[in-house]
């Protein structure tokens, strides 16, 4: 292991930065569903609207 991952300035450092990334992991991975969902409900929306139009 490096030195400053052994000293106690470090590990908190560590950490901290580890935190960071499963945060903007969180952020990014919950961005992406709601964009999809999001997409989704206007293309079934289209689709209904389509129908609509088609068979009255």
């Amino acid at each position: 292991m490096s030195d400053i991952e052994n000293s106690s300035t470090g590990t908190a450092k560590v950490e901290g930065s580890r935190k960071d990334e499963e945060l903007a992991a969180i952020v990014v991975g919950g961005s992406i569903v709601v964009f999809f969902a999001v997409y989704w409900f206007f293309q079934i929306q289209s689709v209904r609207e389509l129908l609509e139009m088609a068979y009255g």
